[in-house]
């Protein structure tokens, strides 16, 4: 008896389906070294530190996160023109995407270091230098910002994999050796903002040659990646508010709980990320594609809930790794809501880019509305002592894990019903 499907007349998804899975697996491999290489150089600072100066530093890297939606900004945007460029000039099109990311890094340099007294007074930093390394860091990444969409859109897993790979093991190698060497605040910044300018030299290197983006191009380039970008800004104002508002209404010891309570949110924020990376062109290509939003979503919170699991089954294993029982016991019993807040965002930053992806312009209003309920929630409570302590760190984590599903529930309706009156 013999099958009546040869070879040759096997279920025309069967390549498109096996070319997915490789490309997530090449993009998972290098995104997962990124994420566990940055993993490591927070573990180190979190063990080489104190309480107080790990929780500057975690505001400061709330600051990085947030300034990097600049970025993130410029990879979509080039990712979506380029995913859905045909015909010929897409050589041209890299070129002034890269273009306009060097702009973007100058100028966000600039910014950044005009408002480093800002950033000194409002979270506290004791390190003037610290705080300046801010402004060249968040240059660098932006730059970076820019040649992952070029590689994105034009589906170069590999080389972006190998950016991406990049971006930890610069924080690793030269962020946790210079915390190795010399443990202060300072040397933990200095060291970070060398490791940022590892990517955007290979990147670089990568796509050398690329030539012929004019000036009007770049000008396209910068305003289409405007309302991206504040779209974005307001998914990473709202997903490290949270670090902020910890560092600015709970005293020193809990902001320090807190941070180190991040530590876990941050990583069930990032683990699923490649899942975004690969989804998104597709996405851009064929807005209004609901069914396969719905899939990228339950595989996203299927991640979510492995990480809620293994939080609630081996808490003191948690701990451990993530500062110490010695310093951080008190966080073992409540570990799970920082996991459950850390995959409730990546489930949000899954919806954002579909929103990105659809043009949707009402994402960044709404996101916005959430911030101002969450902020005034936590001045209420914590700002009016309801919560202190250990019990306002746990208050705070569940207000953050509420809010994120409250916003990925309406914006996900909100694309369903787009799609359908666009059919």
């Amino acid at each position: 008896m013999t099958s009546d499907t040869t070879p040759e007349q096997q279920p025309p998804t069967a390549a498109p389906q096996l070319g997915f899975l490789r490309s997530a697996t090449v993009v998972a491999v290098g995104m997962a070294i990124m994420n566990v290489a940055a993993y490591g150089f927070t573990l180190i600072a979190v063990h080489r530190l104190v309480p107080e100066q790990f929780g500057a530093v975690t505001a400061l890297l709330g600051l990085l996160l947030i300034g990097n939606v600049a970025s993130l900004g410029l990879q979509a945007s080039g990712a979506r023109r380029i995913a859905t460029h045909t015909g010929p000039g897409e050589a041209a099109l890299a070129d002034s995407m890269l273009r306009a990311g060097r702009r973007a890094a100058a100028g966000l340099t600039v910014f950044a270091l005009v408002l480093t007294p800002l950033f000194v007074f409002l979270l506290h930093i004791d390190s003037i230098v610290a705080a300046l390394l801010v402004g060249p860091t968040l240059g660098c990444l932006t730059l970076m910002g820019s040649q992952l969409g070029v590689l994105q859109g034009g589906q170069h897993w590999t080389e972006l994999a190998a950016v991406y790979t990049s971006v930890g093991v610069g924080r690793l190698v030269f962020g946790g050796g210079a915390l190795l060497i010399h443990p202060t605040l300072t040397s933990a910044m200095l060291g970070m903002a060398i490791g940022a300018a590892v990517p955007p030299l290979l990147g670089a290197f990568l796509l050398r040659g690329s030539t012929g983006g004019s000036p009007e191009q770049v000008k396209e380039v910068l305003r289409e990646t405007i309302h991206g970008t504040h779209t974005l800004l307001a998914f990473f104002v709202i997903a490290n508010a949270d670090v902020l508002l910890a560092r600015g209404l709970l005293d020193k010891q809990s902001s320090g709980y807190y941070a180190a309570g991040v530590i876990v949110a941050k990583a069930c924020l990032f683990l699923p990320q490649f899942v975004i990376v690969i989804v998104f062109p597709s996405l851009a290509s064929a807005p209004g594609d609901t069914q396969r939003l719905r899939r990228a979503i339950k595989a996203v919170a299927a991640l979510g809930v492995c990480c809620v699991l293994g939080t609630l089954v081996v808490p003191d294993i948690v701990v451990a790794v993530v500062g110490g029982k010695e310093k951080y016991a008190a966080l073992g019993p409540f570990a799970w809501l920082f996991a459950l807040a850390g995959s409730s965002y990546a489930v949000l930053q899954l919806v954002v880019y579909a929103a990105i992806a659809q043009q949707e312009k009402r994402a960044a209003l709404l996101i916005w509305i959430g911030l101002i309920g969450l902020a005034l929630a936590a001045a209420i409570i914590l700002g009016g002592d309801v919560a202190t302590g250990i019990n306002g760190v746990k208050v705070l984590v569940a207000m953050t894990a509420t809010c994120a599903l409250a916003l990925s529930a309406a914006l996900a309706s909100g694309l369903h019903r787009q799609a359908a009156d666009n059919a």
